[in-house]
């Protein structure tokens, strides 16, 4: 295998790392009153400060790249920035963790049927393979290795917005296919932001109108410079920039690692044991990972 290839699996790893701590974040916001557009306004705001002074001059060089595909753009900055973290953020308001990292397994499926709709990608046997067995890794950890628990989990409007935000993100990630690679990643993310912040503004304003505009607490902070800087630059950047290595199809099975980073972040920082479906869950995601990405011959 190529270099390349290992490259996109570490960039592909690190990003489901850090969006796992992103759901962790959006619950912790939650219950310090940090509102969903208030956290998704400030969150890609600090990522947009942070990421100009490095993406000024390429943003410039490629103007007329981005001029002719504004309406490209735009909607990759809609999908991403303003209707998929958003709509976490609300889900997490009246649903579990528990139940959006349910809806995010079917992540997989989803872009195979968009790279088929838009791009008319062939699947081979092997991914359907990696998607099934990775999707029984992901219900290990959800369900705690009890079928059971599936029949008591009940769906509420939380999980309906996750849903929706689940089907913008892999739009999003199929779209990113039509980007000239040969433009920088990260300025790329950066007309991303912009774009995005343009239609978050608005939801912004109206949502804290007769409240504050400005975060309450110190963990608000916190929260938003993680999110910012590890769940927005660290994690978009290592996405983009793994899918166009190694293409949407066999980049969405990587999606199956938040459910084990999860567990994790539960057991460090919730005191929570590590069970043996934990361990029944990392074996079929790593493997259903593995045989996504063999090619045949």
């Amino acid at each position: 295998m190529s270099k390349n290839f290992f490259l996109a699996v570490f960039l592909l790893t690190s990003a489901s790392f850090f969006w796992s701590g992103n759901f962790f974040a959006g619950k912790i916001a939650y219950l310090s009153d940090l509102t969903p557009f208030k956290l998704g306004f400030f969150r890609w705001l600090l990522a947009m400060l942070i990421l100009l002074p490095f993406t000024y001059s390429e943003i410039v060089r490629n103007y007329y790249y981005y001029k002719k595909n504004i309406v490209l753009m735009t909607l990759l900055g809609f999908l991403a920035v303003t209707v998929f973290n958003s709509l976490t953020y609300i889900s997490l308001q009246t649903t579990l963790i528990i139940n959006s990292t349910l809806m995010a397994s079917i992540a997989p499926v989803l872009m195979i049927g968009f790279s088929w709709l838009i791009f008319k990608t062939k699947t081979t046997s092997l991914q359907f393979a990696g998607i099934f067995l990775s999707l029984l890794g992901a219900f290990s950890i959800i369900l705690k290795g009890n079928i059971n628990n599936l029949f008591n989990l009940y769906f509420t409007s939380g999980d309906v917005w996750m849903f929706t935000a689940v089907v913008s993100w892999c739009l999003y990630s199929v779209l990113l296919k039509k980007i000239d690679n040969s433009i920088s990643q990260l300025a790329s993310l950066e007309v991303m932001v912009i774009l995005g912040l343009v239609f978050i503004f608005p939801l912004y304003i109206i949502e804290n109108y007769n409240t504050s505009f400005l975060p309450t607490q110190k963990i608000d902070y916190l929260i938003i410079v993680y999110v910012a800087i590890f769940a927005s630059i660290i994690a978009f950047f290592s996405w983009n920039k793994g899918v166009s290595i190694i293409g949407p199809n066999r980049s969405s099975l990587f999606l199956h690692l938040i459910p084990i980073f999860s567990s994790i972040w539960a057991v460090s920082f919730l005191d929570e044991k590590f069970s043996f479906f934990h361990f029944i869950g990392i074996i079929f995601i790593l493997t259903g990972i593995i045989l996504s990405n063999i090619k045949k011959t």
